[in-house]
């Protein structure tokens, strides 16, 4: 059990999500019967994974950590860096990682920000401070950086520290919230209303395939919250997820605008990745309607895990 600031009421107890067979449901009703996608592709998945402990329904928390409630941050890196995902792709924006999540996926590239404990606590009035030294001055209608990518971890788990630091910001900056899926956008949605009407509060939505060895359940009634100005990503192991994340994508409506496929990379538990080029193929294949996502960050500083 891991214990976070969020509800407004206090500390909110967030269980960690087990991986039993994943099921698609039907909008937002539960599905009973499991998706079985073709083993096309899949191979032997004990040759997929490093060692490591089991993941499933025995998955370990981390110490437990606390942070006042919308005061403050566990923040494990701060940094300016190009966008290596979403439609943002290119662009210079200032990352604010924070620590800690609901999820243990078997692919996680910044388990530093998972588990470990290795953060700082710092107040939004700080966090806002360095974001806006290191967006530096805005100088015509080319100068000075105006994304914030807000991810961890899940970034959500501290969301009304977020909303405090978001407001506090000047109006010309967009804020991406990067989320698993996992956690309910209700409450946050709710707090940055205006932020969103506005355009300036985005989301980067996962919806987890069964390669991440976590499963898929609050994501599905998250979609329906979705704008056009938001990101729904799939981040595919192998055929089983693709096959996975077209039926989500028939079985579940959605506004937002973008539908990232992104192949995953060897990292964490993870010892082999699934081919940009083949899942390229797949998608023309299919005509599918959706932007393939290789982590371009990683092509640039390839063996370099944080600060990109």
């Amino acid at each position: 059990m891991v214990l976070l600031p969020w509800a407004r009421e206090g500390l909110w107890r967030l269980r960690l999500l087990p991986a039993p067979a994943q099921g698609i449901p039907r909008g937002r009703g539960e599905g009973p019967a499991p998706v079985r996608a073709p083993s096309e592709g899949r191979g032997d998945v004990n040759e997929r994974f490093r060692p490591g402990p089991r993941i499933g329904t025995a998955v370990t928390a981390p110490t437990t950590v606390s942070a006042v409630r919308g005061e403050g941050f566990l923040l494990n890196e701060l940094y300016v860096t190009l966008q290596g995902e979403s439609s943002l792709v290119g662009l210079p924006t200032v990352f604010v990682r924070l620590y800690a999540c609901n999820l243990r996926c078997v692919w996680c590239d910044s388990m530093h920000a998972v588990e470990g404990g290795e953060f700082e606590r710092v107040s939004v009035d700080e966090v806002v401070e360095r974001i806006q030294s290191l967006a530096g001055p805005s100088v015509g209608s080319h100068g000075g950086i105006r994304n914030v990518c807000w991810t961890g971890g899940e970034p959500l788990l501290q969301g009304e520290s977020i909303v405090r630091a978001i407001r506090r910001l000047p109006t010309t900056f967009v804020h991406s919230i990067e989320t698993d899926g996992e956690v309910d956008l209700r409450t946050f949605d709710t707090l940055v209303r205006v932020e969103r009407a506005e355009g300036r509060v985005r989301y980067v939505m996962d919806v987890k395939c069964p390669g991440s060895r976590m499963t898929a359940r609050r994501a599905y009634a998250n979609l329906a919250l979705l704008r056009e100005v938001d990101e729904v990503k799939f981040v595919l192991l192998d055929r089983a997820d693709y096959e996975f994340a077209k039926e989500v994508l028939v079985r579940n409506e959605t506004r937002a605008g973008t539908v990232l496929f992104s192949p995953v990379n060897p990292a964490h538990r993870v010892a082999q990745g699934l081919d940009p080029r083949e899942l390229a193929d797949w998608i023309l294949k299919d005509r599918l309607a959706v932007r393939l996502q290789p982590q371009m960050h990683k092509l640039l500083w390839p063996g370099k895990a944080r600060g990109i």
